[in-house]
């Protein structure tokens, strides 16, 4: 991850997303810009849309905020597991312990990002789990459009950007950051929708 996180760099990315504190502690190294940390708490015997796994806890925040990011991503998705109380409870325990720290909340609705925003403790929403919930997965332009007329936070597009042309949808639709993940760290999906692509051509 570190190579891969030093090739985006190269290429002039301003900024990292990376997952577990060995990640960012070994991305940090490469010097100083901003980091975007998550920590996946995976637990394999459940279904992943059966518990929040996206930075869960304060103790999972906490990890890779000692690790070197500087700014932390967590699930902000409400669920019947999880209500709104619980979730700002969340955002403020690691607010109180880490007041310097921006936090980035990942959200799927129109709704959860109005809540998010209104908290008052997360300083970016970001798009992230939109398109998961879509049968066919897209850059969310409306989602980011929607958002941008009804809260003032910045916010960060993220979720099935592959190409240009999604860049520019979710950049016309007022995104302020735009974060590009499995197009750029994934080279063998990157490879099969090219294969795929020809096999259609070709019949």
């Amino acid at each position: 991850m570190k190579v891969m996180a030093q090739s985006a760099l190269l290429g002039n990315a301003s900024g990292i997303r990376a997952c577990w504190p060995q990640d960012i502690r070994a991305i940090r190294e490469l010097g100083d810009f901003p980091i975007i940390g998550i920590n996946k708490i995976m637990d394999h015997n459940k279904d992943p849309k059966d518990y929040i796994f996206i930075t869960p806890t304060l103790e999972s925040a906490t990890a890779v905020i000692e690790a070197g990011c500087d700014i932390v991503a967590l699930d902000c998705t409400l669920r019947p597991f999880r209500d709104k109380k619980a979730l700002y409870d969340l955002l403020k325990s690691i607010k109180d312990k880490h007041p310097s720290i921006a936090l980035m909340a990942d959200i799927r609705s129109l709704e959860e990002g109005i809540f998010a925003a209104e908290t008052g403790l997360v300083d970016i929403v970001a798009t992230t789990l939109s398109s998961s919930a879509m049968e066919e997965p897209k850059a969310d332009d409306e989602l980011v459009s929607e958002l941008k007329k009804r809260i003032s936070v910045p916010i960060n597009a993220e979720g099935a950007i592959w190409d240009l042309n999604d860049l520019q949808r979710v950049i016309d639709a007022g995104a302020d950051m735009v974060t590009i993940g499995t197009a750029v760290t994934r080279p063998h999906l990157v490879t099969e929708r090219f294969v795929e692509f020809n096999k259609k051509l070709r019949g």
